[in-house]
């Protein structure tokens, strides 16, 4: 799985990195720290898509290095500290400093890191690679998807979410519960979307610029998805503080594209995507470096969430959406 395309939100950034053991933390020395902060900076000042912010982050880091409020911590103090002083900047729920306990994983045997490999692949099969059920009510042509995810990019991932997709061709109604998503591959988002529209009538779905405005990325639907297709479904999707990053990109999408009811609370807001760097001793960062906007706009989600069309704030999101539904079947009779 290429993390370069993947947009995370710190829940997801865990399930990622977190292996089955625990490395003790270590005091750094005045040389280490300095080099950490000064390649943050940098990193940050080269890649983050808004300069002007990219110039406060390294304005703030270096001043408060100068002040010697970096010294003399461990590396879990140091990588909560760092991301603390960076969101009060800007709160982008992305950009975060971490210990790397998955360095040492690396340097174990091949057979260590196999083994590991099938632990993590077992989990994903017992979360059914992030697609946890689908009900169908023939009475009322309704198909329920409960989609908590992550968004995975492997396989058996996309077998799943064809197989759900395809069990729902055939309903008037289909609701997307993705109100406990935290993201992961913007590609599953995408791959979701295309079930909704005829072959040969792919859709710009999200826009990605850099700071380099030339590498700038244009995500349409897919011109190809296995099994039949529901262009004609009436599509709701559920969200809430809990839908984060790519599943915030569905949403988003599919709202901008007028293809979906969105139902529910404020999302999380993490609308820019990133990739992992490596600083010093065992830190790395995750550092975002695409922010992804609507089709034909400069708007995203970024700090704001996707504002819901029916908001229901901690109300039954799911309920509202069953009442809208027999609402919509009785004014067709």
């Amino acid at each position: 799985m290429n993390l370069s395309y993947l947009k995370l939100t710190p829940a997801l950034l865990i399930v990622f990195l977190v292996c089955s053991f625990s490395i003790k933390a270590q005091e750094l020395n005045d040389i280490d720290t300095h080099d950490i902060v000064q390649k943050l900076a940098a990193k940050l000042t080269e890649v983050y898509p808004f300069p002007e912010i990219a110039e406060q982050y390294k304005k703030t880091l270096l001043k408060k290095e100068v002040k010697g409020q970096y010294k003399n911590l461990s590396e879990d103090s140091l990588a909560v500290k760092l991301t603390h002083d960076l969101r009060e900047i800007h709160k982008d729920v992305h950009l975060r400093v971490m210990r790397n306990e998955d360095t040492y994983r690396r340097l174990t045997t091949p057979e260590k890191r196999r083994s590991e490999d099938n632990v993590e692949l077992a989990r994903m099969k017992k979360q059914n690679y992030g697609f946890k059920s689908v009900e169908i009510n023939g009475e009322t042509s309704t198909a329920y998807i409960n989609i908590p995810g992550p968004f995975w990019g492997n396989q058996e991932a996309f077998e799943m979410a064809a197989a759900a997709m395809n069990m729902a061709a055939y309903s008037k109604y289909v609701i997307l519960d993705i109100r406990h998503n935290p993201g992961g591959t913007g590609h599953m988002g995408r791959f979701i979307a295309s079930y909704f529209y005829e072959a040969g009538n792919e859709k710009f779905y999200l826009n990605g610029f850099y700071k380099d405005r030339k590498m700038d990325e244009q995500e349409w639907t897919y011109s190809y998805v296995p099994g039949r297709r529901n262009p004609d479904a009436k599509v709701y999707i559920l969200v809430g503080p809990g839908t984060g990053s790519a599943s915030e990109g569905l949403a988003y999408a599919m709202q901008k594209l007028g293809r979906a009811t969105i139902v529910g609370d404020t999302t999380a807001g993490a609308g820019i995507a990133g990739t992992f760097v490596p600083l010093k001793s065992n830190l790395i960062a995750f550092v975002p470096f695409k922010m992804v906007i609507g089709p034909n706009s400069n708007e995203g989600w970024e700090g704001i969430g996707v504002i819901p069309d029916v908001q229901t704030g901690k109300g039954d999101a799911l309920e509202a959406t069953r009442k809208l539904i027999e609402k919509d079947r009785v004014e067709g009779k």
